[in-house]
């Protein structure tokens, strides 16, 4: 446990002062306001569901961007072999790098939050939606939809993780992250066009119904299940990858 925390760290102080995740944070926490604001004007309530189904979208490039560096650059630099040279194992590099990438999300997220409270405290400020009830707002589908955000953007940030611990080229990292992550995304539409057993599997895949069923406050053992394989699976695949390394 404590060469995963020493290792993340040590990613979180280059998260935290790369130029890069301020502006991706900005970016991010920007487009969710403007979201939650049309939403709020739109469907006169203050809900998060179609606000988060559509967030989860942004994320198909925030997460390559933000995790293609992770692996990728400790090979380029030569580094990894001399942090691998250390009592560390595969899985606590892969875990450490994880961790750090899981507190930068929960830190975006956690500023989103802030815009959410601004446009709702601004909206009752000014008596223009008094009949929103928005004191009265039930914060267990505005928790639910964060927890499940959270694990599902940190599904997409493990397949990101994954994707850098396939090569040392960052780019080409991030275009792997990028593709895998749209199959993700729209798997769902697949299921209209193929039958049996392959339809039930690519609606299951499809991650932007899952977004949305936490964002309504439904927390099911399926949407759990699949966000934590979405969150395991490539975790451990990176972690397959980095002990292949000894073969080559």
């Amino acid at each position: 446990m404590t060469n995963i925390w020493t290792i993340a760290r040590k990613e979180m102080k280059v998260y935290y002062v790369s130029p890069m995740f301020y502006i991706v944070t900005a970016f991010f926490v920007a487009l969710f306001a403007v979201l939650f604001d049309y939403n709020l004007l739109t469907y006169l309530t203050a809900t998060l569901s179609t606000t988060f189904g559509i967030s989860i979208f942004i994320f198909v490039f925030v997460a390559p961007i933000t995790t293609m560096r992770l692996i990728a650059q400790e090979k380029q630099q030569g580094t990894l072999e001399l942090l691998m040279s250390n009592p560390v194992r595969d899985y606590e590099v892969v875990l450490g790098k994880f961790l750090a990438a899981m507190v930068m999300l929960a830190s975006m997220l956690a500023f989103t939050l802030v815009s959410v409270a601004i446009l709702l405290w601004t909206a009752v400020d000014r008596g223009q939606f008094l009949f929103l009830n928005v004191g009265r707002v039930d914060l267990g589908p505005v928790l639910a939809g964060y927890f499940g955000f959270l694990l599902i953007a940190g599904g997409y940030m493990a397949i990101g993780l994954l994707a850098s611990s396939l090569t040392q080229n960052q780019i080409l990292a991030a275009f792997i992250a990028f593709a895998t992550l749209l199959v993700v995304l729209f798997a769902s539409t697949l299921s209209s066009i193929v039958q049996g057993p392959l339809s039930d599997f690519f609606s299951y895949l499809g991650s932007n119904a899952h977004v949305e069923a936490f964002g309504r406050g439904q927390i099911s053992l399926p949407d759990l299940v699949y966000a934590l394989t979405l969150i395991g699976v490539p975790l451990y695949l990176a972690v397959v990858a980095l002990g292949a390394r000894r073969w080559h």
